[in-house]
């Protein structure tokens, strides 16, 4: 069996010496290499029009849709910041030179600080809330704030843009879809009543309505009267000496019946104008309603054109705002020298231990001695020669004939 290794001076001399060697190479490193400082800022997204829209269902008998997990929404969002063109648009504002000084002003070495920016820069979603942390790592603390803060302005410019842009002209062409429809109705109610304004005919039927009702009430007193007038003609023709009387009677028979033809004429016509006007009407309301809806939609539609218009305008950011700005951070996210000098101490006493060890396992390899095999049996199961028990090599063999044949001689 192999021996176990035992730690000596050279053990304890190997770990020193690799550590002496490895120590002064890291502390330089950590020594040499600038702190970082990083810069935060924070975005919140608030649940709006421009997200997910629920319509209010309540005495409708209708229930509104779900409208999801918002926070897929927030994250998709998120994707924005990690944009190689923003990030480069960021860059550019703030100077690539003042980043990364030294460096090449070459498309490749452009793409390289785009790169190292990304690198640089944490976006992630605060939990149980809709804010979202940007924060940019850089040895300046003016650079890493000025960085965060050009970074989150241009994501809100080019998401402000995105939006106010697809809603103007999607507002644009429902605007133009509904002022189409519009006229259309207005040309479909001209033809049906022959360029007449439907509030007209609405009044007009409802005047002639009210026409027809006072003709039958003045037909109906006028009947009366006449049937009165015709009961005093006949009670005349039985008296003697009514002459005059009965001469004024038939004038105001003659008179009653002329004013009966003419409210009878007169109803006639009325008559058949409310029936003309009321095969209008079904189909006029109807386009009358339509007309009205689309009065109100293109209203509405104008609104919120100006609205978006003014949005894209403007400097408003909408249902995504800025509750913090990023400021230079007053303490770097490197560890203390101190503790850096630590870690660097013992990593340097685990690469001596390490190199120590590997060295006495070789060592003990090479000095232990090897066994002999176990005893080989012949076919009967009886013990082997002696010679077979302990076979010498070869060489010390010749060796201990040459030392015999030295004593036969002397």
């Amino acid at each position: 069996m192999d021996q176990p290794i035992r730690f000596s001076w050279k053990f304890v001399r190997i770990t020193l010496a690799v550590a002496m060697c490895v120590f002064p190479v890291l502390a330089f490193y950590v020594l040499s290499k600038a702190p970082n400082f990083e810069a935060r800022s924070l975005i919140l997204f608030q649940l709006g029009r421009e997200f997910i829209y629920v319509p209010d269902a309540e005495g409708s008998g209708v229930k509104a849709p779900n409208p999801g997990d918002f926070q897929g929404v927030v994250n998709a969002e998120m994707l924005l910041l990690d944009n190689p063109e923003l990030n480069r648009e960021a860059l550019e504002k703030v100077g690539i030179q003042r980043v990364f000084p030294g460096l090449p002003e070459d498309e490749n070495a452009i793409r390289q600080a785009v790169l190292w920016f990304q690198a640089a820069t944490r976006v992630e979603l605060i939990t149980g809330s809709y804010v979202v942390k940007v924060a940019v790592r850089h040895e300046d603390p003016e650079i890493a704030a000025e960085l965060t803060n050009t970074l989150t302005n241009a994501f809100l410019e080019r998401r402000r843009r995105l939006h106010a842009t697809r809603e103007s002209a999607n507002l644009r062409v429902r605007l133009q879809a509904a002022t189409t429809q519009e006229g259309e109705i207005t040309r479909q109610l001209s033809v049906l009543l022959g360029g007449l304004d439907p509030q007209f005919v609405a009044t007009d039927l409802d005047k002639t309505s009210e026409d027809q009702a006072n003709l039958a009430r003045l037909l109906r007193d006028s009947r009366t009267k006449l049937a009165a007038l015709e009961a005093r003609r006949q009670l005349y023709q039985k008296r003697f000496g009514t002459g005059d009387q009965m001469l004024e009677t038939e004038i105001e028979i003659r008179e009653e019946l002329a004013r009966v033809d003419y409210i009878e004429r007169a109803m006639v016509a009325n008559r058949s104008k409310m029936e003309h006007l009321s095969k209008l009407m079904p189909a006029m309301r109807p386009l009358i309603e339509l007309r009205d809806q689309q009065a109100e939609r293109i209203a509405g539609l104008q609104l919120r054109l100006r609205d978006s218009e003014a949005l894209s305008q403007g400097t408003s950011e909408g249902n995504v705002r800025v509750i913090e700005a990023a400021v230079a951070p007053l303490r770097s996210t490197s560890a203390p020298r101190r503790v850096q000098l630590a870690i660097v101490m013992v990593v340097s006493l685990l690469a001596g231990l390490s190199v120590a060890g590997f060295n006495a396992l070789i060592t003990h390899k090479e000095t232990t001695p090897r066994t002999p095999g176990p005893q080989t049996r012949s076919r009967e199961g009886a013990p082997s020669s002696p010679a077979g028990r302990s076979k010498v090599p070869s060489e010390r063999v010749n060796l201990m004939r040459h030392r015999a044949v030295g004593q036969d001689r002397s």
